[in-house]
């Protein structure tokens, strides 16, 4: 039990005290062992929820190695941009779990982590150096995970962004929904239309896709997500044209509901966070089981979702949980 546990939160081997209390078989006092989930939690080894949990989750460790923008397009990008990406997505997750913050803050928040390149990369002033630190935002693009440059490299292919790609991540990454691969003989897209003034747009290239009843049932879920993320450039940057037109990143889902930008996007996201919150604690869940989750681990969720309910999406509630 001391090594499940220090292994979930620390990524390591369990320290003495932790052993200490487990060859005296005093873990299983609840009290003693929720009380050790809190010590540990703090210590700064804790740093591994975001650096292992929270890039894995997002499928982020994928970024700079399996995935990464075309050099010569986007020469920025070099290893250092990639681990700044990375890290914000780890100093964010674990500022959740260090300050015990709602968790709904993913989502949507007025905050976000980042040294001086990625801040040059969002627009942001008076933020120096290489570490990473607590930026303020003003507005309503950057807040939560849909606002950072890592995600939007990541749902990117090596030269142009892509709604499908983007879509699809946010619905499975989480919003927890299988998407299954395309039929073998569907035609790619007309890059050179799409990059063409005057050349058939990708949304419109998508649009005649969707007319196809095999494309439609996946592309009328992922495209009307993913064009919510179209102000964001390959590496995240903040776009209004694109080939000299104007940028539409306006969607429409299946169930009719319509949003305009990033910010109605997460506003849709965070009416849907139930959905989120339970697929997010079946990921951490099996991260901390280290093994695939079947329907006996049904009522952990269960447990994990009415805690978070009752005590304000609180992050160290779902940690605690599952833990225990």
């Amino acid at each position: 039990l001391a090594s499940k546990l220090s292994y979930f939160l620390w990524a390591s081997m369990p320290d003495e005290e932790l052993l200490s209390l487990a060859e005296q078989g005093k873990l299983s006092d609840r009290q003693l062992f929720r009380a050790q989930v809190q010590r540990m939690l703090k210590d700064p080894k804790a740093v591994a929820l975001g650096d292992r949990f929270a890039l894995q989750w997002l499928d982020l460790d994928r970024l700079g190695s399996e995935v990464k923008p075309d050099a010569g397009q986007y020469p920025e990008f070099d290893p250092a941009l990639a681990r700044a990406m990375k890290g914000e997505v780890s100093a964010y997750f674990n500022h959740l779990v260090r300050e015990d913050r709602s968790l709904l803050e993913l989502i949507d928040s007025q905050y976000t982590f980042a040294n001086r390149r990625l801040a040059e990369l969002y627009g942001l002033k008076n933020v120096a150096g290489e570490e990473l630190q607590l930026v303020p935002l003003t507005d309503a693009r950057r807040g939560g995970i849909l606002g950072m440059a890592g995600v939007h490299a990541l749902t990117s292919f090596p030269l142009r962004t892509s709604p499908v790609l983007r879509g699809r991540w946010m619905l499975e990454a989480l919003l927890g929904d299988k998407v299954p691969p395309p039929p073998p003989d569907v035609p790619t897209l007309n890059e050179q239309a799409a990059a063409t003034p005057g050349g058939l747009s990708l949304r419109k290239q998508l649009e005649q896709h969707r007319l196809k009843a095999e494309c439609a049932s996946c592309h009328d879920r992922m495209d009307s997500l993913g064009f919510g993320l179209e102000n964001f450039d390959v590496l995240g940057r903040w776009r209004t044209e694109l080939h000299g037109e104007p940028v539409d990143a306006r969607g429409t889902l299946p169930s009719g509901e319509s949003y305009d930008g990033p910010a109605g996007l997460k506003q849709l996201l965070l009416a849907r966070k139930d959905k989120i919150m339970r697929h997010l604690a079946r990921k951490m869940t099996g991260f901390a089981f280290g093994r695939e989750l079947n329907e006996f681990d049904n009522c952990v969720i269960d447990d994990a979702m009415s805690a978070l309910m009752k005590n304000n999406w609180r992050t160290t509630v779902l940690i605690e949980t599952i833990a225990t």
